[in-house]
């Protein structure tokens, strides 16, 4: 007979014991878990909630636990330790929780129920009276990493190590700046308003000896730079003058009136609503929010027609999910597409900038940028205007440090405006003797004005097969430039005219308005020329500015490129265009009317910058003013680059001299029905330079017409005796 199993004694140890123990305490465990939620419906929980507050959610985890560990067996939750820890963690954020009532609310039960309830109220009390709020505070805090440690079973020694690495890292200086940097995102700044304005009247008032109250400059034609440390000289200090084979050039200009700028179209201002730029802020904040990005406009620089927002990130958010939003924001803000320019980062700080069109321009004027460059005219040798910056800042450099500038934008972008701009900063502050201009204008009505001023080396030319003539003359002309300056034991044209005492070498700046006209009809001499000026021009004082509306590769190579670090980029079509000019996008997004990106190889990013406004009344009146000058001893102008070698000049010659090739161009062009110097080239064998001589010989002559843009010129005689005549009949016949 099976033997009947002896039945388990019912006590305090017995497993029906803890089962029944563990489902009471597993109810007390939710009651005390969802008592702060449910507080007024049932008494037991307005009770607990009374009694603990919201730690009673804390309470009840724990109780859960015990419930769980005599539910099981023992199987979970077994460990005494966390028990323990439970039971600390519970007891401190009643207290802690409590701590931070003021103490005339610690008798009202709504307030305690929010808080640590009744028990923290007692715990709180009985620390405080006995050790103080500071001791207090610190008690409770070790309390709660005491806990910690026996819920995680992490030692306390490793802990206190983790506390240890993480103050080392700490660097009290970067914890300084990082607070100060939120006191100030607490404050939202907007700069530009009006503030350059204001700094620049204030420069006015205590004007510097370079400029009277009147801004008429009357003084000597010596670079500014050199006022201070020239004395007048005679000679070249230290070398006889018979060592010399080229004595240095006297002043021409030595009573030179500089132009004044009160004629000066006066700037239009329209006043600023910040309301306005705080509105777009919230804007640019609530869309990014929309889509996970909790980002802050810290700082809003208002332009003269372009406002920058500048974004504020958390790090560990990705730049690029801003970027990715910018469709979004451009609709919210309601701009037009493709003008919204977003920069990453604003250099020198972490914030990321949104750039949009300023609702209420306000443009740049010659005369307010006038103004500053007078004021300053002496920290420039060839000062070029180039306008204000993102921040309303006057931009003002100079093309000796760059040493050569490249403009390029589409059409009707300011990219002529901006030419005129930068030849009126340099008319205002240099005489003839400081400078000399060559200018290509293959429009031809673009530069006709400046013809007849003494600055001109040449008549301004329009006829591109001339321009290889005149950049060959710049070449010859800066190599001579070079003996001078061995000469002398000197190593650039400041210090020769420091040696000689006055502006004996003159700078020479070559502006063509138009280089993809140039680049047709001429390409591959005018890419070598180009190349070899920019290489070795900027210590003999010879400077480029090459402007074009098509910034093709074919058109700005990369060979021009390389020896041309400054950029002017205006707004193009594509971002291939961009990339062409500055070797980067961002020109595609320019918004036009002057709007330009700026880079030279002193920065890594361009930088933004309304260009300076010059109005055709404006231009005329400096030059008007130029021209009107009875200057005492005053000479002819010097002597015309298109002037063939037996004249004294280099390239195409119009003197009574004909070169021996010129019946046979004659027969030439009259056997082939058209006239070109690349026709000649190929024909009579002969160089570029000879060919476009032999046309402007032809020309004079009357044998063919005037030029009409790229097409091949017009034959005016059938036959050569109309030119030749008689005496040549026996040429012509065995030709």
């Amino acid at each position: 007979m099976p033997r009947r199993k002896k039945k388990e004694k019912i006590n305090i140890k017995s497993s029906e014991t803890k089962i029944f123990f563990g489902l009471l305490l597993f109810v007390l465990g939710i009651a005390l878990i969802i008592a702060p939620f449910v507080g007024e419906q049932a008494e037991i929980f307005i009770y607990l909630s009374n009694l603990l507050g919201w730690p009673s959610i804390v309470w009840g985890l724990a109780i859960s636990a015990i419930s769980l560990n005599l539910l099981t067996q023992g199987k979970n939750f077994n460990k005494l330790g966390q028990h323990f820890g439970f039971f600390i963690l519970s007891l401190s954020l009643n207290t802690l929780l409590t701590f931070w009532i003021p103490n005339e609310s610690l008798n009202d039960p709504q307030v305690l129920q929010k808080a640590g309830g009744t028990l923290g109220k007692i715990l709180h009390i009985a620390i405080n009276e006995t050790m103080g709020d500071i001791l207090e505070l610190i008690i409770l805090l070790i309390a709660l990493i005491v806990a910690f440690s026996l819920i995680t079973g992490i030692e306390l020694k490793q802990i206190t190590e983790l506390f240890r690495q993480l103050f080392t890292n700490i660097d009290l200086g970067d914890l300084k700046n990082n607070l100060s940097e939120k006191e100030d995102s607490k404050k939202l700044v907007i700069s530009g308003l009006g503030e350059d304005e204001d700094s620049l009247n204030k420069e006015d008032d205590n004007p510097i000896q370079f400029q009277d109250n009147n801004l008429n400059q009357v003084h000597t034609g010596v670079l500014p730079s050199m006022n201070n440390n020239i004395q007048p000289n005679t000679g070249i200090s230290g070398l006889p003058k018979e060592d010399l084979s080229s004595t240095p050039a006297e002043p021409r200009y030595p009573n030179w009136v500089y132009p004044t700028i009160d004629n000066l179209q006066e700037p239009q201002r329209r006043a600023q609503d910040q309301k306005i730029y705080k509105d777009e802020a919230l804007v640019i904040e609530n869309v990014l929010r929309k889509f996970g990005i909790p980002a802050k406009v810290a700082n809003i620089a208002v332009g003269p027609t372009v406002v920058r927002y500048a974004l504020s990130i958390p790090v560990g958010v990705a730049v690029n999910k801003v970027k990715r939003q910018s469709n979004d924001i451009e609709v919210a803000l309601k701009v037009d597409k493709g003008t919204m320019r977003i920069e990453t980062p604003i250099p020198g700080t972490s914030y990321i900038g949104i750039e949009i069109k300023n609702k209420i321009p306000n443009y740049v004027y010659m005369k307010e940028m006038a103004k500053r460059l007078l004021s300053e005219a002496d920290k420039y040798q060839l000062p070029l205007i180039l306008g204000k910056d993102i921040a309303g800042k006057p931009e003002i450099r100079d093309l000796v440090n760059m040493p050569h500038l490249l403009v390029a934008g589409s059409t009707r972008s300011g990219k002529s405006v901006g030419i005129n701009s930068i030849l009126g900063g340099l008319l205002l502050t240099k005489t003839p003797d400081e400078l000399q201009l060559i200018l290509i204008d293959p429009k031809i009505i673009e530069m006709e004005p400046y013809n007849g001023i003494p600055h001109l080396r040449t008549p301004v030319i329009n006829d591109m097969e001339l321009v290889v003539n005149a950049l060959q003359w710049a070449i010859e002309e800066m190599m001579k430039r070079y003996r001078l300056l061995k000469q002398v034991m000197v190593r650039n044209i400041v210090e020769y005219n420091t040696k000689v005492g006055h502006a004996s070498m003159p700078y020479l700046v070559i502006v063509i308005d138009e280089m993809a006209d140039l680049m047709l009809v001429a390409g591959p001499d005018t890419e070598s020329k180009i190349q070899r000026l920019a290489q070795m021009g900027r210590a003999v004082g010879v400077h480029l500015i090459i402007a074009t509306q098509k910034p093709v590769v074919t058109v700005i190579t990369g060979l021009i490129k390389s020896n041309v670090p400054g950029r002017i980029a205006y707004a193009v079509p594509s971002a291939m265009d961009s990339r062409v000019i500055l070797d980067q996008t961002g020109a595609e997004n320019l918004i036009g009317s002057g709007d330009m990106l700026f880079k030279d190889q002193t920065m890594p990013k361009p930088i933004r910058i309304q260009g300076c406004y010059i109005s055709t009344e404006d231009t005329v009146d400096i030059i008007n003013q130029i021209k009107s000058q009875k200057v005492e001893g005053d000479v002819e102008p010097l002597s015309d680059i298109t002037k063939g070698p037996e004249n004294g000049g280099i390239g195409s010659g119009v003197g009574d001299v004909r070169d021996p090739e010129f019946p046979r161009a004659l027969q030439v062009v009259i056997g082939e029905g058209k006239a070109s110097a690349s026709l000649l080239q190929r024909r009579l064998n002969i160089g570029y330079n000879k060919a476009a001589r032999l046309m402007e010989q032809l020309e004079k002559a009357g044998a063919i017409g005037h030029q009409d843009g790229v097409k091949p010129r017009d034959i005016l005689v059938s036959s050569a005796s109309d030119i030749l005549g008689d005496s040549d009949d026996d040429f012509t016949k065995d030709f």
